[in-house]
């Protein structure tokens, strides 16, 4: 009888500490989750805080540029109340700047 008193007196204060064991998050929760983390779409990457691996065919940058000319691969003139200037850095480029 001394044992058995002595044994749960050393069993019962270790289970009343022990945790129960965590449920597995359902799909909405994990959504939102990845919604809250990566709000531009893609799904978190593991280990790298911060950071979204995008998803093939997804994302709102994707077909951007549909509808607008090709590109003439020269420069335009500068708008009214702006003349041309080289830009310090780079010679070969030219800023519109106002006047």
């Amino acid at each position: 009888m001394r044992r058995a008193l002595l044994l749960a007196a050393l069993l019962l204060p270790w289970s009343a500490s022990v945790a129960p064991a965590r449920a597995r998050p359902d799909a909405a929760s994990l959504e939102a989750a990845r919604r809250f983390l990566c709000p531009h779409g893609g799904m978190p990457v593991r280990g790298q805080g911060g950071r979204c691996r995008a998803v093939a065919g997804e994302g709102p940058a994707r077909g951007w540029d549909r509808g607008l000319p090709p590109p003439a691969h020269r420069q335009a003139p500068c708008p009214p109340g702006t003349h041309a200037a080289e830009a310090l850095a780079r010679p070969e480029a030219v800023r519109c700047l106002p006047d």
